[in-house]
């Protein structure tokens, strides 16, 4: 019978929201007055306050009714809500020794004059092994000295550490009959997803 619900089972309506909520309220409303009714002599105060809350739920039910037929896709926001939202998973590139994520890095090899050549195979290399972008620029004597470069060196940022242990191991095998050996530099730096290494005497 209707008269045994119990509250577990009228609170699992709420998840269906004010519309869920309407229906608690009527179930409630007809509760009240069969209890009232059974009684031997009713109670006037007790049946106009039923009254009262009948008209109330009333109201609710005309609000969530016409809210449904307003906005359709807010009466199914609870089964959005429920189910998991499907989170594409970044796009791994692999390229031989390199597996770069879809974010975009810039790979900038600076050279002395008598390292050029070396620098221009190390970055088709790097282009060739890598999706990142490579750039090839001289090494001013100013910015030598201002970065105090003294051998060749990888320049990379904390979170760059792995990238760079990477690009080290590629460049000493592209460069390892020249004898050329990479030290990895940890620096502060302003620049996102970028790398510079150094090519140097």
């Amino acid at each position: 019978m209707l008269l045994q619900i119990n509250v577990t089972e009228l609170g699992s309506f709420l998840k269906y929201g004010v519309t869920g909520l309407s229906a608690i309220a009527f179930i409630l409303s007809y509760f009240l007055l069969f209890r009232e009714s059974s009684r031997p002599k009713p109670r006037p105060e007790i049946i106009k306050t039923i009254r009262l809350f009948m008209w109330v739920t009333v109201i609710l039910g005309v609000v969530s009714g016409v809210s449904s037929i307003l906005k359709p896709h807010l009466s199914d926001d609870t089964m959005v809500m429920s189910k998991p939202k499907k989170t594409s998973p970044k796009k791994t590139v692999s390229h031989n020794s390199l597996a770069s994520m879809s974010d975009e890095y810039t790979i900038e090899i600076f050279y002395e004059t008598p390292k050029k050549a070396l620098a221009q195979d190390l970055a088709d290399v790097l282009k060739d092994k890598t999706s990142y972008e490579v750039k090839v620029s001289a090494l001013s004597t100013s910015k030598k000295s201002s970065l105090k470069i003294t051998s060749c060196q990888i320049r990379h940022e904390l979170q760059e550490s792995k990238i760079a242990g990477k690009l080290k191991s590629i460049a000493e095998n592209v460069l390892q009959d020249d004898g050329v050996e990479f030290k990895l530099k940890q620096i502060t730096s302003s620049s996102p997803n970028y790398v510079s290494m150094f090519v140097c005497k």
